[in-house]
């Protein structure tokens, strides 16, 4: 498979090694542009400007030279502070920047709104008038960039829910918070398969946690590792998923998740070798 743009790494640019990644409980040494070398693909999903809109700027993307596809991070903040909400969302103004940055650097491909609509996530109450102001302030100085939505399986209902914003949003980062077998052997081939029905012009990104989020918040189990492997590359074969994104760079270097991390790295290794691409 020549085409490694299918592939994306999750995470963050550090300040300084070792230092904190968001969502990380435990101090990281793996910073973004290290997590998409060591995994041989060409995509990064960086998430810094997520909590900080001066993070969108030459600094970070210096870091991240080399690296052709990279999606933004919009920014919202927690104007109570971290974890009590509160929100304040900077969606058109780091669309704007992210516009205006992706003239001087071309490897920035779109932007992304995480947790979009979420029950109690920041944009719970967006509306359609609002995302399309945000997708014009993305598209204003370059209009090739696209707009992601981050969506999940079984919690939300994207194939209805986002029928009033279907026109303002080129693609989904889509992620199954709670790891289930019944959902990964029963439920997600049928979800992909509704969804790429209701919206054949989008991008599916389909996300894997190497984290246990959403159960025991330790190493996701490597049963459900090589499960949730197996599934997405049914449906990345089939061309019923557009791209395979892991979150995040900052276990990598863990040891508890060394498993985990270098187990999605060699199947990659071999999806990467072993499909002809004429």
């Amino acid at each position: 498979m020549k085409n490694r743009e299918k592939f994306w790494v999750w995470g963050y640019v550090l300040d300084k090694v070792p230092g904190r990644a968001p969502f990380v409980s435990e101090s990281t040494r793996c910073s973004l542009e290290t997590g998409v070398q060591y995994m041989g693909c060409e995509g990064a999903f960086w998430m810094n400007g997520l909590h900080d809109i001066d993070a969108l700027g030459d600094e970070q993307l210096a870091r991240l030279k080399g690296i052709p596809n990279l999606i933004c991070g919009l920014t919202h903040i927690e104007t109570n502070g971290p974890g009590k909400g509160g929100w304040k969302l900077l969606y058109k103004e780091s669309a704007e920047r992210i516009s205006e940055l992706s003239l001087k650097y071309p490897a920035i491909k779109g932007a992304l709104i995480d947790d979009f609509r979420s029950e109690t996530g920041p944009s719970r109450y967006i509306t359609p008038e609002y995302l399309h102001e945000v997708n014009v302030a993305l598209k204003s100085k370059n209009p090739a960039l696209k707009l992601y939505l981050v969506q999940y399986h079984v919690t939300q209902n994207p194939v209805t829910e986002l029928l009033p914003y279907k026109d303002d949003f080129d693609g989904i980062s889509i992620w199954n918070w709670i790891p289930t077998e019944y959902f990964w052997k029963a439920l997600y081939e049928f979800d992909i398969l509704r969804f790429r029905d209701a919206y054949p012009d989008k991008q599916i990104i389909q996300g894997q946690f190497i984290h246990d989020f959403g159960g025991k918040s330790g190493p996701m189990p490597m049963e459900h590792v090589e499960m949730q492997c197996e599934c997405i590359t049914q449906q990345l074969d089939a061309g019923m998923i557009d791209g395979w994104c892991v979150l995040q760079s900052g276990f990598f270097c863990h040891r508890n998740h060394r498993k985990q991390v270098e187990y999605v790295r060699n199947y990659w290794n071999w999806l990467y070798e072993t499909r002809t691409v004429l």
